[in-house]
């Protein structure tokens, strides 16, 4: 048994990838929720035909990390974590200046989202090299947990701030007021965020957090072609990122949707409803699946449940001239599909963890977020050069989609290592004595 210390400063450095976290994440989607004012805002400056201005700055973080995901990972390695940080800030701060300072001009605003995008993959791909320098065997699983959790929570604050900040009422003369003041804070926010991170990291604890350090580097490629070998981890992989891809195309596509359900304003209500079932649902599900020790159970019950809260949206304004109302069918379905897919990633990621046990479990996680990214930004596409004679089916193709993992989830197998993320790591927690600084 061997002796290990866990610092307190470990949780400044939390603190600095929350704030990182959220810093880049609000940049995102920030425009979504207010989509009709933002697109006519940018009216005649976009040369595409089909991309709306919106839908082209989401596209930009996807199809940025799915190309600088490696290459930051090389530049963290290379750098190590205090100038990979510093990094990240200034790019942050200089693309959130940047999208504020030239509103008026979208290609401006445009090459503010793609230095945002950087700094994105800097960040998401530093977070397990961090957590691993600085936090305990036992800890690393709530660290990296609560990082990934302020992802979602970020969205939970664009959907909400940026409709209570910018006039979308859709009968009101002053329609589309308060988007410049909303820029505004959004770029003050994002720079202070990101700033306090460059005085609050450093690159090592003082002694190492874990005694066990000595297997973390195997070859990329080696994990590689055994996660691709790996039949049900690949069908997995494959189910995981569709069901992450529909979910974000909902998000990206919000205030489009709710204008095609009928909702007059853009207030961002359909978003607001997908992430409160979604924070049931991701504490809920994955909590079942840990007290009946069943994995692909659950997993494909997300799956399932999707379906019903997909129908309920495409169907919401016939069945709402009979019951409720379409706006409260759409709300309804909304958060059935909320609760469902985000249940899913916190759910499908330890499955994922656990279907390729042998298999460094970064690089597990960093394949499941790098083929996410990809989907989404398939998904993205096909919407976009898609003509307006199809659009209104985007979100029966999104049923269907749904409709396939769900099938596909069944042919998986079940995890031969069902054990809650403490189980799993007990024998090596039992071989560290750790003592607090």
């Amino acid at each position: 048994m061997k002796s290990v210390k866990a610092y307190r400063y470990r949780y400044l450095i939390l603190l600095s990838l929350v704030l990182l976290m959220f810093s880049v994440e609000v940049q995102w989607l920030n425009l979504a929720p207010v989509g009709r004012v933002a697109n006519h805002y940018y009216q005649g400056q976009l040369p595409l035909r089909y991309a709306s201005p919106v839908d082209l700055l989401s596209l930009t973080y996807l199809l940025v990390f799915v190309v600088a995901s490696i290459p930051s990972s090389y530049l963290l390695h290379r750098l190590g974590i205090r100038w990979a940080t510093w990094i990240a800030s200034g790019l942050i701060i200089f693309g959130s200046m940047t999208k504020w300072l030239y509103l008026s001009s979208f290609l401006a605003v445009l090459f503010g989202q793609f230095i945002l995008a950087l700094g994105q993959a800097l960040v998401l791909t530093s977070i397990t090299e961090i957590v691993s320098r600085w936090f305990p065997i036992r800890e690393r699983g709530m660290a990296v947990g609560i990082t990934s959790a302020s992802q979602y929570l970020s969205l939970a604050l664009v959907m909400i701030i940026t409709p209570l900040m910018v006039v979308t009422r859709a009968n009101d003369p002053a329609w589309g007021n308060g988007f410049d003041r909303m820029m505004q804070f959004y770029a003050l926010f994002s720079s202070i965020l990101a700033l306090i991170p460059a005085f609050l990291i450093r690159e090592n604890p003082p002694t190492p957090s874990s005694s066990l350090c000595g297997k973390k580097n195997e070859g990329f490629l080696a994990s590689f072609r055994a996660l691709n070998a790996n039949t049900s981890l690949r069908g997995l992989t494959i189910i995981f990122s569709v069901g992450w891809g529909v979910l974000m195309i909902l998000f990206i596509k919000v205030d489009e949707i709710s204008a095609f359900l009928g909702f007059a304003d853009s207030n961002g209500l359909l978003g607001i409803a997908m992430l409160a079932g979604g924070m049931v649902g991701a504490v809920l599900i994955p909590a079942l699946s840990d007290r009946f020790r069943r994995r692909k159970l659950f997993f494909v019950f997300c799956n399932v449940c999707s379906i019903p809260g997909i129908l309920l949206l495409v169907f919401c304004q016939q069945i709402g001239q009979v019951f409720l109302g379409s706006e409260a069918i759409a709300l309804i379905g909304a958060s059935i599909v909320g609760l469902s897919l985000l249940a899913s990633v916190p759910l499908g990621s330890q499955y994922a963890a656990e279907l390729g046990q042998g298999i460094h479990e970064e690089i597990i996680q960093g394949m499941l977020l790098l083929f996410s990214q990809a989907g989404c930004a398939c998904i993205l596409i096909i919407s976009l050069v898609t003509t307006e004679q199809y659009s209104v089916m985007l979100l029966s193709s999104l049923g269907g989609l749904l409709v396939a993992a769900m099938i596909g989830s069944s042919f998986l197998r079940e995890s031969s290592m069902i054990i809650t993320e403490e189980e799993r790591l007990n024998d090596v927690i039992n071989q560290e004595i750790v003592h607090l600084q």
